[in-house]
């Protein structure tokens, strides 16, 4: 698996093999939008973004897309860079797909600070059980902050369980928090 921390060498290696769909992936506020936006101007590609698509305030994510609208967008563009958590089973539900996923891993001193999360252990809902009444708790942006309640979060580590985005994935990006 390559590993890349340079937004400009990751460009130069998505142009050196030619991938010209590529998807960007990762947990909520890792820099998903931000690291594909740069891409697409490096690129110079069309940078389509899920939450564009998202009928806001609804309390879920991939349940309240407009799947048909970023289809349509998807094949008449035909060269894009998107972005957007639980991205795999989007794109498939959207019919559409990428030649080059990157998957964005927050770093901190060191270690992937969404590895838990991400590789689960054992049985999703007893972890996601145990996370709810963790008196920490995950405050993610986007999330439900009420006790008792992961929000997003719930639906990422589900989708992370069953897809495992950051076992097909290209190219990690690794953002290192400052």
């Amino acid at each position: 698996m390559m590993e890349m921390d340079d937004v400009n060498q990751l460009a130069a290696h998505i142009r050196d093999n030619g991938y010209y769909r590529i998807g960007v992936d990762g947990m909520s506020g890792v820099g998903k939008s931000t690291l594909a936006a740069s891409l697409a101007r490096l690129l110079g590609l069309s940078h389509i973004n899920l939450d564009n698509y998202l009928d806001k305030g609804r309390g879920g994510f991939r349940d309240y897309l407009k799947y048909e609208a970023i289809k349509q967008n998807a094949s008449e563009l035909e060269c894009f860079v998107i972005d957007g958590v639980c991205l795999l089973s989007v794109l498939e539900k959207a019919e559409t797909s990428v030649d080059c996923l990157v998957y964005v891993k927050r770093m901190s001193y060191g270690c992937w600070a969404d590895e838990a999360d991400c590789e689960v252990q054992g049985d999703v809902e007893v972890y996601i059980k145990n996370q709810r009444n963790s008196p920490i708790g995950h405050f993610i942006e986007g999330a439900e902050t009420s006790l008792g309640t992961l929000g997003l979060d719930e639906e990422i580590i589900r989708y992370c369980a069953k897809y495992k985005p950051h076992l097909k994935a290209n190219i990690f990006y690794l953002r290192k928090d400052s």
